[in-house]
């Protein structure tokens, strides 16, 4: 882990500028871990950030080659399939589809727009991050802290639904099956598409 991060939580490598594809910066950047404070990095860079909690939370900056904008708070797959692993630390090729799946949340603080095809961002694999639940309002949807959550299917990882969580009942699934981590929060089914606040990683 280096001291310096190539760029801030709430941004991306290039962060706006132009991409060219046929010569991508920060290849040396990819799966590389930082850890940043836990405070809300929406705030102004010249005021004081609130702090979420006395953590530190560790990141891991991912380039996204799925060919479309991922979004913030929601949890990006590792690219595995067609590659010899080389890239399964380091670059995300869409949002999880898969119960249980492993996933890690992409930076809260990115715009709504998300990150950008190509360009480098932060995903959270150990720490305290906001996760979108289910858009529908149902048992996915309620919550209570301390309960384990993980990956909720969705038809293709480009769906409205993929990359969200749900609550896990490990008793009902294999040993494949893989937890994103522990509530933080609690929500009811009058939460759906909310952010609910997760331990990530090491539950």
């Amino acid at each position: 882990m280096d001291n310096n991060p190539p760029f801030a939580r709430g941004s991306t490598y290039y962060n706006g500028t132009t991409i060219d594809t046929a010569n991508l910066g920060g290849v040396n950047h990819e799966g590389k871990v930082w850890e940043f404070e836990d405070v809300d990095y929406s705030t102004a860079s010249t005021g004081i950030r609130q702090i979420r909690s006395n953590r530190r939370i560790k990141c891991m900056c991912v380039r996204n080659v799925s060919g479309i904008a991922l979004l913030p708070k929601r949890l990006a797959n590792l690219q595995i399939t067609g590659t010899d692993g080389k890239y399964a630390l380091g670059r995300a090729d869409g949002y999880t589809t898969l119960t249980g799946q492993r996933g890690y949340p992409i930076d809260e603080y990115l715009p709504a727009a998300g990150v950008p095809a190509n360009d480098l961002f932060w995903v959270v694999v150990e720490g305290p991050a906001l996760i979108k639940t289910d858009l529908a309002a149902g048992a996915n949807n309620v919550f209570t802290v301390g309960l384990y959550v993980a990956a909720l299917t969705a038809v293709t990882s480009q769906a409205t639904t993929a990359g969200r969580i749900a609550p896990i009942d490990f008793s009902a699934l294999t040993s494949a099956a893989l937890r994103v981590g522990m509530a933080l929060s609690a929500a009811t089914t009058a939460n759906s598409n909310g952010d609910l606040l997760v331990e990530v990683g090491k539950w």
